[in-house]
């Protein structure tokens, strides 16, 4: 009998480790272009991670600074808040029609009357209806883990999946601002220190005439 309860406790004590060991494991990427060049700013989604829901009470914030909004990128998850202080002195019109929320913040200064809900995942684009050349960007995850690539195009998540399913976004594709690569990781290759290699296309920011430019950019629907 206590032979019975030693190998049964041997045996949880393995299924605990193993179960330890699952959850440290971790994956390096590396985010490069089609010149091999390191790509900051992209984000990476796991979407074998649970679904994740923010709080509603969570506001994050874009501002408008010098005709700019300032950060141009922020990361959310669904169901969290954007507020949209104007610290210019001059009024702004603030909107998007993209398809994961469609709004519109018209002329004022100072502050909105409140902010802005993101229910739905995806990629919002930004844009301010009498300076056309402001644009931002707004991506709603889904999902729990969620990570941004550095300067240097590197990022790095856990994973307790055998082989995680992840997406890659980044505004300057040259798919359009809100479209989204798939990949699973046993799918990229690995350079010699182990970092999975995930290559975007991408395009320059060209000078914007527009808004509308860049909800045209192929891809966009």
């Amino acid at each position: 009998m206590k032979f019975t309860n030693l190998l049964i406790v041997s045996i949880g004590l393995a299924t605990l480790t193993q179960t330890l060991t699952a959850r440290a494991e971790s994956i390096s990427l590396k985010i490069v272009d089609q010149q091999q060049q390191a790509v900051s700013s992209a984000v990476i989604e796991v979407l074998s991670s649970p679904e994740s829901f923010g709080q509603v009470d969570s506001i994050n914030v874009i501002d408008q600074i010098d005709k700019m909004f300032v950060p141009e990128q922020i990361v959310i998850q669904q169901g969290q808040a954007v507020d949209f202080p104007n610290s210019d002195n001059i009024r702004h019109h603030v909107y998007s029609f993209s398809e994961a929320k469609t709004f519109e913040l018209k002329l004022y200064a100072d502050k909105p009357e409140k902010p802005i809900q993101f229910e739905k995942p995806g990629v919002v684009v930004v844009g301010c209806n009498i300076h056309d050349t402001m644009i931002g960007y707004i991506y709603i995850a889904q999902h729990q883990t969620v990570v941004t690539s550095s300067d240097q195009g590197y990022a790095k998540f856990n994973a307790t999946e055998q082989n995680p399913r992840i997406s890659v976004w980044h505004p300057y594709t040259t798919d359009g601002a809100e479209s989204r690569q798939y990949f699973e990781i046993d799918q990229l290759e690995q350079n010699d220190k182990g970092e999975h290699i995930v290559q975007l296309d991408i395009a320059p920011p060209p000078p914007r005439e527009s808004f509308e430019d860049t909800f045209g950019a192929p891809g966009h629907h």
